[in-house]
């Protein structure tokens, strides 16, 4: 679906539209990579923290695992929210190219407009809920 909406973009003199929507969609699918590689980092970090030897007070591993644990959720809270985006891009794209098919240009772009406004405030709501006070990610010094 994406194809064929690109491709009526690129039809309709639209290619910065174009360009556009495609720069979301694989921001969306880089950072999805980009957490997976996180995600196997942490879980490396979490069987070294395992192994810590017994000279470590038990307190500080078990703080140490609970904090490798809560970025672990974060992880897959974001992906979680990365993959709906993608879902809502593709979802977008479809109802793009119906909308052309059955009202023409100026309603094609009305719907690709909405639902990249979506996916922005979406971005937005959950960087915010990532970096507001009640985000609960340890700092540096915390680690």
């Amino acid at each position: 679906m994406l194809k064929k909406f690109m491709e009526l973009l690129n039809q309709q003199n639209m290619r910065e539209q174009s360009q556009g929507f495609m720069e979301f969609f694989k921001y969306a699918v880089g950072m999805q990579l980009q957490l997976a590689v996180m995600a196997d980092e942490l879980q490396g970090v979490r069987q070294q923290l395992s192994q810590l030897q017994e000279k470590q007070p038990k307190q500080v591993k078990e703080n140490l695992m609970n904090k490798v644990e809560h970025i672990q959720e974060k992880i897959t809270d974001l992906s979680e929210c990365l993959s709906a985006i993608k879902d809502h891009l593709v979802e977008t794209a479809a109802q793009a190219v119906s909308a052309f098919k059955e009202k023409g240009k100026s309603e094609m772009c009305r719907v690709a407009q909405k639902g990249i406004s979506g996916v922005k405030l979406a971005l937005a709501d959950y960087s915010e809920r990532l970096t507001g006070g009640d985000a609960g990610l340890p700092k540096d010094s915390e680690l």
